[in-house]
């Protein structure tokens, strides 16, 4: 077994920690690009309903942000209580406007209004001043009588794509 002098240790262990730092590094550049991009890679519906449910929350938190919202995802992990993202936005006639948003990456099951009355409830619940559905696929028809007359807007896979396409 060699002895290691202590310069030898304290050079060993420089280099460790620059890589690890290095290492860290690369990985947020990383994340940060593909978080980025989410809006500009994923233009179509197809791209849209290959992601992730979690990368569809980010995408849709992006969109949000480049409206001119303050978002932030939902701290829980696992069930949320139906609330995926929370909003907030100054306004000029009103302090504070706020929004909860429920996104639903679905591949061709259509969002019932059970999700829509669920949410109103959540608005009420939360105190909050509006609430947006938001899914890649549709929304059944039930759904928009019930939404007329409320602070909700329904988003649906081709409202979404025309949202992305002005934003991006």
């Amino acid at each position: 077994m060699q002895n290691y002098t202590t310069s030898e240790i304290q050079s060993i262990t420089l280099l460790v920690l620059f890589l690890l730092y290095f290492v860290w590094k690369i990985k947020r550049i990383t994340r940060r690009y593909k978080n980025k991009s989410l809006l500009k890679r994923n233009r179509t519906l197809k791209k849209l309903k290959r992601l992730s449910w979690d990368d569809f929350e980010v995408l849709c938190m992006q969109l949000f942000s480049k409206m001119g919202w303050s978002v932030k995802g939902n701290e829980k992990k696992g069930a949320d209580g139906g609330v995926d993202i929370w909003m907030q936005k100054r306004s000029f006639t009103k302090k504070n406007i706020t929004a909860i948003v429920q996104c639903k990456r679905y591949d061709d099951a259509l969002v019932t209004v059970k999700v829509i009355r669920e949410m109103y409830g959540l608005m009420h619940e939360h105190g909050v001043t509006e609430a947006y559905i938001v899914t890649t696929s549709r929304f059944t028809k039930e759904c928009y009588p019930f939404v007329e007359g409320k602070k909700m807007r329904l988003i649906d896979g081709t409202g979404l794509l025309k949202y992305i396409h002005k934003y991006a």
